[in-house]
């Protein structure tokens, strides 16, 4: 009798979780790709995004947060983006591209000079950059993060 309930009891747990979803009401992200990990002086940085929503209503905003990862500390400027999604067709799945523009991804207000340089040169930003989405339900994903980005001056 006990072997009988533990096979039921396997079978059971197993078709549960067999047929959990894959998709859940709070949206889930994840980096496809970007443009390169050095952004160049006057050039954009492109970001693409995977987005996972059961019910495929991720059109309120990606969030996009600049975290500086330079040894000196210095004021920064618009640490956090947001961005407001165009309408589009519901979808349980979509793909999101940034596209940041070099002012736009700049973190220091006044970079430190690099000690020794001659002429003096401005010190580069090192950014990790975190993303997140919401959807019109006010859900929101959780937060994912770039690897080091480098922003040249």
């Amino acid at each position: 009798m006990r072997r009988l309930l533990f096979i039921c009891s396997s079978l059971l747990l197993i078709a549960i979780a067999c047929n959990k979803d894959k998709f859940q009401t709070k949206p889930r992200i994840e980096i496809k790709s970007y443009s390169s990990k050095i952004v160049p002086f006057n050039s954009a940085f492109i970001v693409n995004l995977n987005c996972f929503d059961k019910e495929g209503d991720v059109q309120d905003s990606l969030i996009i947060i600049k975290n500086r990862q330079n040894i000196r500390t210095v004021a920064t400027i618009r640490d956090t983006l947001r961005y407001k999604f165009p309408v589009f067709p519901n979808n349980s799945t979509t793909e999101i591209q940034a596209i940041l523009d070099y002012q736009s991804i700049l973190s220091a207000i006044n970079p430190p000079t690099i000690p020794g340089s001659n002429p003096p040169m401005k010190e580069n930003d090192t950014l990790i950059l975190r993303f997140a989405v919401r959807d019109k339900a006010g859900n929101t994903s959780d937060t994912i993060q770039s690897e080091p980005i480098i922003v040249i001056r």
